[in-house]
């Protein structure tokens, strides 16, 4: 007999995402885009990165921001291939509605990131 899953957001099982997508245009994005605001204590344990349109150099650096500080930088490569996709490890705990997450990059396309977070248990979405 398997064992039950418990499918409650706040089961430290239990997996979320989110998705954002960037159109840059023709200029590279100095600007935040992706913006996580946490509603909930959450820990973002990956941020998935895909190619959604080509960029005009083959590696583009995207910085993770959290709030107003540089968090880690990475670099995707290939991104001249669209549908090339990228997850980086992060482990960031946001613990109030205050704070964000973020990305920028450094040259045009447009990219897709998802964020994978799970709710800390104890928390509801709802009650901040």
């Amino acid at each position: 007999m398997g064992t039950l899953r418990s499918f409650a957001y706040d089961d430290p099982n239990y997996k979320l995402v989110r998705t954002f997508t960037s159109t840059s245009g023709d200029v590279a994005s100095a600007t935040d885009f992706a913006k996580f605001r946490s509603r909930a204590a959450v820990v973002i344990s990956h941020a998935i990165l895909e190619v959604m349109s080509v960029a005009s150099v083959a590696k583009v650096v995207f910085t993770l921001n959290r709030n107003a500080s540089v968090n880690t930088t990475f670099t995707l490569a290939s991104c001249t291939t669209v549908g090339n996709i990228t997850q980086v490890a992060v482990d960031i705990t946001l613990l109030s509605a205050g704070d964000v997450l973020s990305v920028q990059h450094d040259d045009t396309g447009d990219y897709r990131i998802i964020y994978e977070y799970q709710i800390l248990p104890g928390e509801s979405l709802y009650h901040k």
